[in-house]
């Protein structure tokens, strides 16, 4: 055999798990169940906003099962996600889903919260302070609202299921024999964001504070903060963790973070020179485009709406 061909082998036997590629689907047929970590499993969504094709299965749901039962994080973006995510969850365990934590206020990330709670009427539902305040205040009728107009009342559910306990940065939770770290920097993706470490494996669940190979925080720009996303990956990547759990596209190492981080930092940079040279946001498009060079590959479909609020961020900071 050849020896160049054995070293190959060598070292791809080597590389951590994580470190391996995860399959995206492209349509919900090809979803499935894939192990990232010792008990660890991820649910990759399809690329792309919530429609009837999709069915709002467009996020990542991270679940973590234990002899004691399971933790979900994220339930996904319908009822008939969640029920799909129960079903999946029963090809490695039959035990009881203990604990869902959701990451943000984000419909595709908690309006599977509806088919865990049919299912499993006292579990408990974590989320961030603000988030739950959001949501109670009546943006979870709007979310619901949205996702039946996008993917069909039968398949988005009739009942929105507010988490009802909630959390802040600092926070550890005890689950089913593990411990897990809350990490809220301030406002980033959203106001509520919390970023889920698992130290017994080296682990993050970031939510939407990291997505993989994609433009950050383009969906709703008007829910995040440029150099606050910023500083909650600068965040993501002081801890000891080898595993990311995107909110969005492929499971991966610390190096998946480190994109969307530059993405920011250039983003940020280039709106604030030419902001300081005069130009309005309409006016310097092209040319923040240009600095985004690097990124040239991904969807820049909505850096129009994007640069319009980082406009409006580096304005406020004239004030500050």
């Amino acid at each position: 055999m050849n020896i160049k061909f054995l070293l190959m082998l060598c070292l791809v036997a080597l590389l951590p798990q994580q470190a391996l590629a995860h399959k995206v689907p492209t349509n919900i047929k090809e979803i499935t169940l894939s192990k990232v970590a010792d008990d660890v499993y991820v649910v990759h969504g399809v690329r792309g906003m919530p429609d009837k094709a999709n069915q709002g299965f467009i996020s990542n749901s991270g679940i973590v099962v234990t002899d004691e039962g399971i933790v979900i994080v994220d339930t996904g973006g319908s009822l008939k996600y969640g029920e799909m995510l129960l079903k999946k969850i029963s090809e490695v365990s039959d035990k009881p889903v203990i604990a869902v934590i959701n990451t943000h206020l984000h419909g595709d990330h908690w309006l599977g919260n509806a088919a865990i709670r049919k299912a499993y009427p006292k579990v408990k539902i974590y989320a961030h302070e603000k988030t739950v305040s959001r949501l109670k205040a009546g943006e979870a009728d709007t979310w619901m609202d949205m996702f039946a107009t996008s993917i069909g009342k039968d398949v988005a559910g009739a009942e929105a299921v507010i988490p009802d306990i909630t959390l802040k940065h600092g926070d550890s939770l005890d689950l089913a024999g593990n411990t897990y770290k809350m990490h809220h920097t301030g406002k980033a993706h959203t106001d509520g964001d919390i970023m889920i470490e698992h130290p017994a494996r080296k682990l993050l669940f970031a939510g939407d504070v990291i997505v993989n190979n994609s433009v950050p925080s383009s969906a709703r720009p008007q829910d995040f903060n440029a150099k606050g996303q910023i500083a909650a990956i600068e965040h993501a990547l002081t801890l000891d963790v080898d595993t990311i759990v995107p909110g969005h596209g492929a499971t991966g190492g610390r190096e998946i973070a480190e994109a969307p981080l530059e993405y920011l930092k250039v983003l940020h940079s280039s709106v604030q020179h030419y902001f300081d040279e005069g130009l309005q946001d309409f006016e310097m498009r092209d040319k923040v485009v240009a600095d985004l060079v690097k990124f040239k590959d991904w969807d820049l479909e909505d850096i129009g709406r994007q640069i319009s609020f980082v406009y409006l961020q580096v304005e406020a900071e004239e004030f500050e």
